[in-house]
């Protein structure tokens, strides 16, 4: 992968954690601050769940810390996408928020007896259904905006194997060189496909929340790794 060796991949990833842990106070931009504080939130999981990730690597679980990077490849797309949509995407994002929890409370009510003012504070929230809250609710109708070309879309759906009952975590505890193709106890997996995803996201990541803060203050630090590991600084804008 742009003859980028695994080490390298690790080392920037670990180098872009400890920066984001001593990053100094934030300052929202243009005073937006619901799409900063969802934002933040994304951007904090990203960088928890690569340092999940390495440490599952460390352990000898790379095959296990893939069902996280499908998380947190979701979570950069995501965020990117709110960088560029601003304060609709923030209201899209909460709005889909206020659906999916109404349609929850549906479902909970048919099986478990709720306490009352749980079931009043849910139902008195009005849903709001806007362009962005429709296009939230469909990851692929992000990527899309993102990467018309769909490449964004086909990782996602390849880290989605590991991540759901399928032939692809299966087949990973299957050896294919013997005849009969026998059983393994431990998976076959490439760390690198790890510490490179995860670096990967730490930028793009690390990127679509500077921009939405004042000053971009991680912007030169980030746009140094990304050239250090061939990588575009930041995902291409929404279309």
């Amino acid at each position: 992968m742009n003859n980028v060796t695994p080490q390298q991949y690790r080392e920037a990833a670990e180098k872009m954690i400890a920066d984001y842990r001593t990053a100094g106070p934030i300052e929202t931009k243009q005073r937006k601050y619901r799409s900063v504080l969802i934002g933040h939130g994304w951007c904090a999981e990203v960088h928890r769940l690569a340092e999940s990730a390495l440490l599952l690597v460390d352990r000898g679980y790379a095959h296990e810390a893939l069902i996280l990077l499908r998380t947190m490849f979701e979570t950069t797309i995501s965020l990117h996408w709110l960088s560029q949509k601003g304060d609709a995407g923030a209201r899209g994002v909460l709005a889909e928020g206020d659906r999916v929890n109404r349609a929850a409370l549906t479902d909970l009510e048919k099986a478990f007896k709720l306490p009352q003012d749980l079931i009043d504070t849910i139902k008195n929230v009005a849903v709001e259904k806007t362009d962005e809250s429709e296009i939230f609710r469909k990851f692929q109708a992000q990527c899309d905006e993102i990467d018309p070309k769909r490449e964004l879309y086909s990782v996602y759906r390849h880290l989605c194997g590991y991540a759901h009952p399928s032939t692809t975590g299966a087949f990973a505890f299957i050896e294919p060189t013997t005849e009969p193709p026998s059983l393994r106890s431990e998976p076959r997996v490439s760390t690198s496909v790890v510490e490179a995803t995860a670096a990967m996201c730490l930028v793009w990541a690390g990127r679509a929340f500077d921009e939405m803060v004042s000053g971009k203050p991680r912007k030169q630090f980030l746009r140094s790794v990304a050239r250090e590991l061939r990588l575009p600084p930041m995902l291409p804008p929404v279309s």
